[in-house]
């Protein structure tokens, strides 16, 4: 098969046509800099297109290159092309590299073992390119892989060209590999994960916490100091593709979190058949739980959880993460002895706001879900105000705004955006608490209350004398039985929803397995994990 020539550059980053080019960048005459590539406009759907983004900000961690744009652009282009040449992932028999890469810009040709005549059709291509943008003072790097027809002017969808649908999966797959290989360059250095020592001599595994699909959180002890751990095991022999390659970015953004109300990642070990983040153990419980044991509950009691959940909020939002799950079960508490000092947990849904408005995917938990998810509009952090909002609505009534007996008739009620201040729930409560529900559980983000503007809010700033005065015992009441009321509520509620948000996400891997029954042996239920005493 003959090769295909270069192709032509990465379009440029934003709505601007010209690659803005760094001083730095502009010197350079390596081959490595995306000054030798060509500027190219749009071409108005003729490939099929997937970016990921980082930034000079993000590469921090990089030995000798922070601060040195040219340095930290050769880092990931011999991170992609050390990807490209081992090939080592799911997709090593579809794709090969079919020419010396020039500058930032690879070719990868189809294999025709994947049939239908895509190898062709089409061939995949992977460019870098680097930008400033406005208002940054970091440069931000795009690195865009592309599934090209070898037609010139014919969009990738075109009837007339074959095999579309196997040059898909095959491009799908490579996608997750470049992201994986940017995403990893984001790392720190891990104190002993990710050094070639297994995950077995470093911590020992003792009673299981709770378990889910993939993934099974474990109290875990460091065998050479002795201290209890939380460890997530994440079993990688049945996991799609996409929720694989999901793991790198919640440990980039859980690596790159450092606040006193934020579960910390402590280490993590990348293994062929388990990922292993070693967490904060949280031993407190859950915090309604613990709300309902406390001899007194009052407004003062809600007000300082939710000024420590506020802070969390607004520091992962003031470095552009949303966390894309805000819910109760995910405010851990610290130690039995402490019913205050509470933790957010879970970043499992957390994405990058590298623009505003940039996120599309549909994640979430149905009673805490904002409107603009559910109306599958773009979104970014103000999400999650809204999910703060029934949150705080939750804390100070023991009851939840938005409730349906119904999947359909839940999410009706969220878009609407229409609830009642009960008064045999909200009759002790003062006015300047509800003022901040109504800032926060406002349908249009853009006019929703920002975790910055909410710790500005006057209640905030209220005495605890006067907010001791409002007494809660029935809020203390309702929380500690909330979970209990809840659970075969929202187990009925949440089977559709999760159905639903996991069906694109096996889609992928379906696909693939169809595409090639050679690979569909390697699938199998999920193994156990062997837990030691101790």
């Amino acid at each position: 098969m003959s090769a295909p020539p270069p192709p032509p550059p990465a379009p440029p980053l934003g709505e601007s046509k010209m690659l803005y080019l760094t001083p730095i960048l502009k010197k350079r005459k390596d081959g490595l800099a995306p000054t030798l590539l060509r500027e190219r406009q749009s071409d108005n759907g003729s490939a099929v297109s997937k970016a990921y983004r980082t930034s000079s900000f993000l590469l921090h961690s990089l030995k000798g290159c922070a601060g040195d744009e040219a340095a930290e652009l050769q880092a990931i282009v011999v991170s992609i092309q050390e990807c490209l040449e081992d090939n080592e992932g799911p997709d090593k028999d579809y794709v090969g590299l079919d020419f010396t890469p020039q500058g930032c810009s690879w070719v990868l040709g189809l294999s025709p073992s994947i049939g239908s005549g895509a190898s062709h059709s089409y061939y995949i291509e992977v460019n870098c390119a680097a930008r400033q943008l406005p208002g940054a003072n970091n440069t931000a790097y795009e690195v865009t892989t592309s599934l090209v027809p070898k037609v010139k002017g014919v969009d990738a969808k075109s009837p007339q060209l074959k095999g579309f649908r196997e040059a898909k999966v095959a491009f799908d797959f490579m996608v997750l590999q470049v992201r994986k290989t940017v995403v990893k360059i984001e790392f720190p250095e891990f104190p002993e994960g990710c050094k070639g020592r297994p995950f077995r001599e470093v911590y020992q595994l003792n009673a299981r916490l709770k378990s889910g699909s993939f993934a099974t959180v474990c109290r875990g002890t460091h065998r050479s100091t002795g201290k209890k751990v939380a460890i997530k095991c994440v079993l990688r022999k049945d996991l799609p593709p996409p929720d694989d390659a999901a793991i790198y970015d919640e440990v980039a953004i859980l690596a790159s979190l450092n606040h006193p109300h934020i579960v910390p990642l402590i280490d993590f070990f990348d293994e062929k058949d388990c990922y292993f983040l070693v967490m904060e153990l949280m031993s407190g419980g859950d915090l309604f739980d613990r709300i309902g044991k406390k001899k007194s509950y009052s407004e003062a009691d809600a007000r300082d959880l939710i000024v420590k959940m506020l802070k969390a909020v607004g520091y992962c939002h003031a470095a552009k993460i949303a966390h894309c799950d805000m819910k109760p079960k995910n405010l851990l508490l610290m130690s039995e002895d402490n019913d205050s000092y509470i933790k957010l947990a879970d970043f499992g849904f957390a994405a990058r706001c590298h623009d505003p408005k940039s996120l599309t995917k549909q994640c979430g938990t149905p009673f805490f879900v904002s409107p603009e998810i559910l109306m599958r509009k773009p979104y970014d952090q103000q999400s999650d105000m809204w999910s703060v909002g029934c949150i705080v609505f939750l804390l100070l009534s023991g009851n939840l705004p938005f409730m349906g007996r119904s999947q359909k008739e839940l999410f009706r009620k969220i878009v609407a955006g229409k609830y009642e201040f009960e008064a045999d729930d909200w009759d002790d409560i003062s006015e300047e608490a509800k003022d901040l529900v109504k800032k926060l559980l406002v349908l249009d983000p853009d006019h929703r209350m920002t975790a910055m503007d909410a710790l500005r809010h006057p209640w905030l700033k209220t005495s605890r004398d006067q907010l001791d005065q409002s007494r809660l015992e029935g809020t203390a009441q309702r929380l500690k039985t909330f979970n209990a009321r809840m659970k075969l509520r929202s187990a009925m509620i949440a089977v559709d929803w999760v159905s639903s948000l996991k069906r694109n996400s096996f889609m992928t891997a379906k696909n693939m397995l169809a595409s090639n029954p050679a690979k569909a042996g390697a699938t199998s239920k999920l193994a156990n994990l062997t837990i030691e005493e101790g």
